[in-house]
């Protein structure tokens, strides 16, 4: 349970949050790349620079939506 807007909730609820790791490296180039990882099904995806992990975590959101 997490507390919001002055009540209790549950912490989770399907289809309402998405709970995503974000492990970021920046290389001597100053680049930026990684990893997004969906916790609830361990899915992962490899990203190499900022759109391209903006566009990942699009991508997992709309599945989310879609109710996978």
């Amino acid at each position: 349970m997490t507390r919001g807007a002055g009540a209790w909730e549950p912490a989770e609820h399907p289809g309402e949050y998405t709970t995503l790791i974000v492990r970021i490296r920046q290389d001597d180039a100053g680049r930026l790349s990684g990893m997004l990882e969906r916790v609830r099904t361990g899915e992962k995806v490899r990203f190499h620079g900022l759109e391209t992990l903006n566009r990942a975590v699009a991508s997992r959101l709309s599945t989310t939506a879609e109710g996978s």
